[in-house]
């Protein structure tokens, strides 16, 4: 009996950790196609931001990082 209740604790403890793992919307870049999807409540279904989307990242193709320019001397 007391196998099976740790056994159960630990799947719902498992499924509420699961449940929060969210992408971090912040990054999305202004007018892409993950923004846009976020706004209809949606999620972007491109290829390229499932796929980051199950490793809990933002897609790199259609939400490029801006990098600092060098300072010219």
């Amino acid at each position: 009996m007391k196998n099976l209740l740790l056994a159960l604790s630990l799947a719902f403890t498992l499924v509420a950790v699961a449940a929060d793992t969210k992408v971090d919307t912040s990054k999305f870049k202004d007018g892409g196609c993950c923004q846009k999807a976020d706004k209809k409540g949606e999620k972007c279904n491109h290829p390229c931001c499932v796929k980051a989307a199950k490793d809990s990242k933002v897609c790199e193709k259609c939400n490029p990082v801006e990098k600092a320019e060098p300072a010219k001397k």
